[in-house]
């Protein structure tokens, strides 16, 4: 069974132990990506995010976070991962059931998209005192979600781009992302040592002006995340293309492989394969 999302996040978690040593191992509640289908749009546009969630270890449950929206501090200079600057703050809440949702209760894998949708506005005043590079190369709103689980807190923030590219130059999510197995289509089983590899479709050309003013023309780069429900891979993280051995004994119960596609400038495609 496979499901296919579109997605962009940046992720972190506060939590320790094993399960921090075997980040591609699924088991506690994580936030593994927010889904939008917009990751840059133009001032004062709507978007809609939803959140890709493992709760495995959960057994089907109720959790409830909060939200809150804002134009970014500064994160990528060091700033705190926070709303506490802006008294336009937009705050939230999110709510979750790992048995009840559709897409979260399947087998024991309480894994997918929850149906929660936050929606946000971007400012359309964000531009306001920014040069215009940063209109052209974008600004950043951020939309952060928080929860407290089993005594954990656990996190992630998005970044929305607003900019004043061409719509038809917005960038996109990464497109036409599947897994194979050993070369080929995923089969019903998962053994040890097989190989998986994710491709996806060409990557898109973008103009960027640098630090002195000129304009460039830029190509992204793919980098891939990957989660398992059981066992763990040779190396959670890979380049498009590149081959993953699956380290682990064959399922005997359902298991999800979960592969996160992301460009370098925001976009983020979900694909997952389930055996047996």
């Amino acid at each position: 069974m496979k499901y296919l999302f579109l997605c962009l996040i940046i992720l972190f978690v506060v939590s320790c132990g094993d399960d921090f040593k075997k980040v591609e191992t699924l088991g506690e509640f994580r936030i593994l990506s927010v889904v939008t289908t917009t990751p840059e749009v133009a001032p004062g546009t709507g978007v809609s995010l939803q959140l890709f969630v493992s709760d495995v270890k959960g057994g089907g449950r109720p959790i409830s976070g909060t939200t809150i929206a804002c134009i970014d501090p500064g994160i990528a200079f060091g700033a705190k991962v926070n709303c506490d600057h802006d008294p336009s703050a937009s705050p939230g809440t999110y709510d979750i059931h790992t048995a009840n949702d559709a897409g979260l209760g399947l087998g024991n894998l309480f894994t997918g998209l929850a149906p929660d949708v936050t929606n946000v506005t971007v400012p359309a005043g964000i531009f306001l005192g920014r040069s215009t590079t940063e209109q052209f190369n974008g600004v950043s709103y951020i939309v952060i979600f928080n929860f407290t689980v089993d005594g954990r807190e656990v996190s992630a923030f998005k970044r929305i781009i607003a900019t004043n590219r061409e719509i038809l130059k917005l960038n996109n999510n990464p497109t036409g992302s599947t897994i194979s197995q050993n070369g080929i289509a995923p089969g019903p089983v998962l053994n040890k040592d097989d190989e998986l590899q994710v491709t996806t479709d060409a990557p898109e050309v973008y103009d960027f002006i640098n630090t002195e003013g000129v304009n460039e023309t830029k190509t992204e780069t793919f980098q891939v995340a990957w989660f398992v429900t059981q066992g763990k891979f040779s190396k959670p993280k890979s380049n498009v293309d590149e081959i993953v051995e699956y380290q682990g004994d064959t399922p005997t119960v359902p298991s999800l492989v979960v592969s996160i596609v992301r460009d370098d400038r925001g976009g983020v495609e979900i694909v997952t394969e389930s055996f047996p």
